[in-house]
């Protein structure tokens, strides 16, 4: 009976450990780049919710949604667009005259590697504090990005 008691209770920790570290987010890549404008953006532990958005200026659902980023985007968050490598330097310097997020073109696909990968467009993942709470690809739902930001920030 003591031998059960024991094994019940190593169970229990076992699992609470594994379930709190399955709710924990994952981390977040360390970078500093450069946007078109020759901004310094830094994504790091010490960096706020930042949403990074990956685009590409073929992709007109893409583009769409970068648009609506730069309108309805909760104020509270930071954004960078992070440009495919495939994109044109010109066609992302008009790009970025047009809407108020810097934009990054991810030489050699470094920025998404550094995010797991980039398997389409667009791809929008929220991060703070280092840590990735979203990902988002393909229809990006700007309601539930701002809803995340709004509880982290303790409003409603």
């Amino acid at each position: 009976m003591k031998f059960h008691r024991s094994f019940v209770a190593l169970a229990v920790l076992l699992t609470a450990s594994a379930l709190s570290s399955c709710t924990s987010a994952p981390d977040g890549p360390d970078l500093t780049l450069s946007g078109v404008d020759g901004s310094r953006i830094e994504i790091n532990q010490d960096t706020g919710l930042t949403a990074v958005f990956f685009f590409s200026v073929t992709n007109p659902v893409a583009l769409g949604a970068l648009h609506r980023l730069a309108d309805e985007l909760d104020t509270d968050v930071d954004a960078v667009a992070i440009a495919l490598d495939v994109d044109r330097p010109p066609n992302i310097s008009i790009l970025q005259q047009q809407i108020l997020i810097p934009i990054v073109i991810d030489e050699a696909n470094r920025v998404g590697k550094a995010f797991g990968g980039i398997q389409m467009t667009p791809t929008l993942i929220l991060v703070d504090s280092g840590k990735i709470l979203l990902r988002q690809q393909g229809r990006i739902d700007l309601t539930v990005v701002n809803k995340r930001a709004q509880s982290l920030n303790g409003s409603s």
